[in-house]
Formats: structure tokens, C-alpha cells, sequence
């Protein structure tokens, strides 16, 4: 979920970085999110519209926003501090349902298959009147801030940050928004297409990600799983000083 908020000439979103425990790219910067839960179909209640088909991602997104920062994204939005197994029974007692008209889904990403975790993500925007301050769970996320994309490119680009391919993708796509209703509005009327890249591997072992349409994608075809190969490319990639996040754990 990418939390925005209108600050000055540009924006902010909210940004987290996975804990260090985390099975699957510890210590990486992304949008706070996770996976669909059953009962995340039956969500429907805790929303202010009908999102449709999207309900049960919607209803993650925003549930995993509250879990993993304390930030309601409600109508006025709340933050407050709640363990994720109160989650529901809390959002059910809440008179602000979670704000539908205030989000857009704009970007569907799916890993390529030669990692062996593997997700499809569908990543929504959502505004934000003005800042809050985001509390880290200190489980799942150990750091949580809002930032303009410009700067978390930056911090990914010097190494400060370990930012995931898709996530920089989006970051890219996100420095150029300027009014976020506008941007909202927009995303709203275009359809979404699944992106998913492939990885080709080059002789001095450091990994390139090719996406549909550029050259050469045709011709790497679906990979099967490699973590030999991706820790061979993740220790070239940290040699390099461009740690990869999909890789960030080593552990077996």
C-alpha cells in the first residue's frame, strides 16, 4: 500500500523497513503490505465502499498498513497502537470504516520465477490529507517514515537503502506525481497489467532484470528456482556496493 501525502511541491510516501528476522528480504525498504488473508475476503464491513473483486486485497492492504505502523486509514485517518491478533475485533468496534474513495490500485508485480519466494503483488495508493507519524510494530517492520520518492531513490542508488526492483519501479513512477487526487483519479481509469521480469545472469555473475518488451526477454524464457545462482548474484551485487533485496537473506 502506498501511503501519500501532498507535502510542498511534492509528495511523501510511507515507507518501512523489514525486520532483521524476516524470512524473506530482511532489512529491505518497501510500501507496508502483505499477504491476503482468508478472512480478508469477508472484509467487506470494514470498508466505506465496494472496491468489487479487489475487496479481499484492498482489505490486506489496508489492515497490513494498520498492523505494521499503527496507521488507520480511515476518514479522518488515526494512529494507534494495536497487536495484529486484536486487529479485527478493533476495527470492528471503530465508527470510520477504512476509506475506499481515498485509494486506487495502479501496479500489479509478480516475481520472476527463478526466485524461489515468490509473490503477486497488487499494489494501491491512497491519500493522505496530512502526515501522521507512523509506529513500527517492531516485528514485521523495525522502521517506518515517510519520505519523498526522489530521496528513497537516492538511498537505494548509494546503498543506504536495499530497495526491491518493483518497489524502485514504483518509486520512479511516484516522483513524478505532484497532486495525488489528480494522480488517483487518473489510475483509477486505467487498466492494470501483471508485470513480471526476468532475471539474466551475466558472466561476472551480477544480475540483470529484464522486463516484457525489452530486448533480449523472449530469449531468457522462465527460469526455473536458483538460490545457488542468486547468492552467487547477491554476494557480486553487495561486492559492488548494490545489495539486491530479494536476496537480502542468505539464510538456507
Amino acid at each position: 500500500m502506498c501511503v501519500l501525502v501532498e507535502e510542498g511541491a511534492g509528495i511523501e510516501v510511507l515507507m518501512v523497513r523489514r525486520g532483521k528476522t524476516a524470512r524473506f528480504m530482511a532489512g529491505a525498504w518497501v510500501f507496508p503490505g502483505g499477504a491476503v488473508d482468508p478472512a480478508d475476503a469477508a472484509g467487506a464491513s470494514l470498508l466505506d465502499g465496494d472496491p468489487g473483486e479487489l475487496t479481499p486485497w484492498l482489505v490486506a492492504g489496508f489492515r497490513e498498513v494498520a498492523e505494521e505502523t499503527g496507521v488507520w486509514l480511515s476518514d479522518p485517518p488515526a494512529v494507534r497502537s494495536v497487536e495484529p491478533a486484536d486487529f479485527r475485533s478493533e476495527a470492528i468496534r471503530r465508527e470510520n470504516r477504512f476509506a475506499v474513495g481515498r485509494a486506487a490500485y495502479f501496479a500489479n508485480w509478480i516475481t520472476p520465477t527463478m526466485v524461489p519466494v515468490r509473490f503477486d503483488a497488487r499494489f494501491f495508493a491512497v491519500s493522505l490529507a496530512r502526515r501522521v507519524v507512523a509506529v513500527p510494530d517492531g516485528r514485521e517492520v523495525d522502521a517506518a517514515e515517510f519520505v519523498p520518492p526522489a530521496l528513497a531513490l537516492q538511498r537505494a542508488a548509494t546503498g543506504e537503502w536495499t530497495v526491491p526492483f518493483p518497489t524502485q519501479r514504483i518509486l520512479e513512477r511516484l516522483a513524478s506525481v505532484t497532486n495525488v487526487a489528480a494522480a488517483l483519479a487518473e489510475w483509477r481509469n486505467q487498466p492494470v497489467v501483471p508485470i513480471q521480469p526476468r532475471l539474466r545472469i551475466g558472466d561476472d555473475e551480477m544480475l540483470e532484470v529484464v522486463l516484457p518488451g525489452e530486448p533480449g526477454f523472449d530469449q531468457i524464457g522462465d527460469a526455473a528456482p536458483d538460490p545457488a545462482v542468486l547468492k552467487r548474484a547477491a554476494r557480486a551485487a553487495a561486492a559492488a556496493g548494490r545489495p539486491i533485496a530479494e536476496t537480502a537473506d542468505d539464510r538456507d
